[in-house]
């Protein structure tokens, strides 16, 4: 959970989990085939990468400066 609070990794798994919140929602509603004209990826992954910042993003305690 450490590697959460560096942000180029929150920024690359709430890309993944975009896509992958993104593809379940199509699987799940309705036919597989029909043509998607907007996709909403980067909106959910903004989503996914607000909760992170939320949780992981405070200030380290553990540093001493």
């Amino acid at each position: 959970m450490q590697f959460l609070r560096k942000i180029w990794v929150r920024i690359i798994v709430s890309l993944i989990g975009g896509g992958v919140v993104s593809e379940i929602i199509h699987i799940s509603t309705g036919d597989p085939n029909r043509p998607t004209n907007n996709s909403l990826t980067i909106v959910y992954s903004l989503i996914i990468f607000g909760v992170l910042a939320l949780i992981f993003g405070g200030p380290d305690k553990n540093i001493r400066r």
